[in-house]
């Protein structure tokens, strides 16, 4: 109180600054240093929000879109089984030269097709691999496409990686940096004072004798914005992990309280290393059967990783009954000879972060409503969400030419 006394002009000052903030922020310094941040951040990553927004709200259904045009291998009737897991990949191999199965999935979900992962034996591997989807009761193979054919196919290497591979991943990554970015600063943009927040949350059409399409543009921008920041901040930072795995952990396991060097710890044990042995190798029905006998009974086996060289065990993961896709699994090790389990990793018994991460995938993609009405409604919700960007950018533009261009324009036509 002294010190107010003592110095009355710069408590007025601190008064009035404290007060610009909260009724009149369009006259805060700072804010008009976001609101250039949020502009030119926004011109920059305008063409990647129509892209990202578009390629994603076409991949939430996907699942569903897949069963619809690919019957053949979701519909498949059980009979009496003429031929082993083992002999259906050896004879696919053998028919495909210069491809060599790398991994086998679906080969525990009854009624459906097992899927046989292959990459082409010569030159670096990629993301592109080969799926060979094939009768488990017969062998006879029902479809065998790369992972990016089809329209479909063509969106997710869009999505993922710009089309560039990994560089188009490190490049889309960045982007988001810049698209996340864009949704912190936008909130502070949005913010029009205490007298004016609640009408800034609605958008007005009726009560205007005549609408002024630049105002309601504005409006457009702001109002959208501002309700579907939180969800795209969320499909923006789940995002994120997909480029920079390593950061995104790290961040995630210190927001959670947890330690990034005992988080790794727990994601990098080692397993033990298999026993040298002249046995031969199991087959992979064999592994299976080992498998199930190691993983929780309400695990099943789903996915089965097969060594590209003798004496490197089988790995082979179980998620649990019930969960959201990727959201809890166990993983184990095996020895290729005996099926001794050589490691275990269960996410359900990890810190609070690295549980936290497996849930990143079915948030960035909507699929955490589950199955039936909820899942569907989350997932329409979500396609909205990835068409949001795309009107900002557009709404933005608009606004970036009636404020920067227009006028240039305008006088680069006077001097000419």
């Amino acid at each position: 109180m002294e010190s107010a006394v003592a110095n009355p002009g710069k408590h007025v000052a601190a008064v009035t600054r404290k007060a610009n903030w909260l009724r009149s922020p369009q006259r805060v310094w700072l804010r008009r240093a976001i609101f250039q941040i949020h502009l030119w951040m926004g011109v920059i990553v305008a063409l990647y929000c129509v892209v990202i927004g578009l390629s994603g709200s076409a991949l939430v259904f996907k699942g569903e879109i897949e069963h619809a045009t690919e019957a053949q291998v979701y519909r498949i009737v059980p009979v009496s089984q003429t031929v082993t897991l083992e002999q259906s990949i050896r004879t696919i191999e053998a028919s495909r030269p210069g491809w060599v199965a790398s991994g086998l999935k679906d080969f525990d979900k009854t009624g459906e097709a097992t899927t046989v992962l292959m990459r082409q034996k010569t030159g670096a591997p990629n993301s592109n691999y080969r799926m060979a989807s094939f009768n488990p009761y017969t062998g006879v193979v029902l479809l065998d496409r790369m992972r990016y054919d089809g329209v479909l196919g063509w969106i997710s290497n869009l999505h993922f990686y710009l089309l560039l591979g990994k560089l188009g991943l490190q490049i889309s990554g960045w982007m988001s940096v810049g698209l996340l970015v864009l949704c912190l600063s936008g909130l502070v943009v949005w913010w029009p004072g205490v007298q004016r927040w609640a009408g800034a949350m609605v958008l007005r059409l009726h009560g205007r004798k005549r609408i002024n399409w630049k105002r309601l543009n504005w409006d457009l921008h702001s109002v959208v914005g501002f309700w579907s920041c939180a969800a795209l901040l969320a499909v923006t930072f789940t995002g994120l992990y997909f480029a920079f795995p390593a950061a995104m952990s790290r961040i995630t396991v210190l927001a959670t309280g947890g330690s990034p060097a005992k988080a790794l710890a727990q994601m990098e044990a080692p397993d033990r290393k298999p026993a040298p042995s002249s046995a031969p190798a199991m087959t992979v029905d064999q592994v299976i059967a080992a498998a199930r006998r190691a993983l929780p009974q309400n695990a099943p086996p789903n996915y089965l990783y097969l060594p590209g060289r003798p004496g490197v065990p089988f790995s082979v993961t179980g998620y649990y009954n019930g969960s959201l896709p990727y959201s809890q699994l166990v993983r184990v090790s095996l020895d290729p000879h005996t099926g001794e389990v050589l490691g275990k990793a269960d996410t359900t018994q990890q810190m609070l972060g690295l549980r936290v991460i497996q849930y990143f995938f079915t948030v960035h993609f909507g699929s955490f409503g589950g199955e039936g009405w909820l899942g569907i409604a989350v997932k329409i919700l979500w396609v909205v969400v990835g068409l949001v960007p795309v009107l900002l950018a557009v709404t933005g533009l608009i606004m970036y030419w009636n404020r920067k261009l227009r006028p240039l324009w305008h006088r680069l036509n006077k001097s000419s």
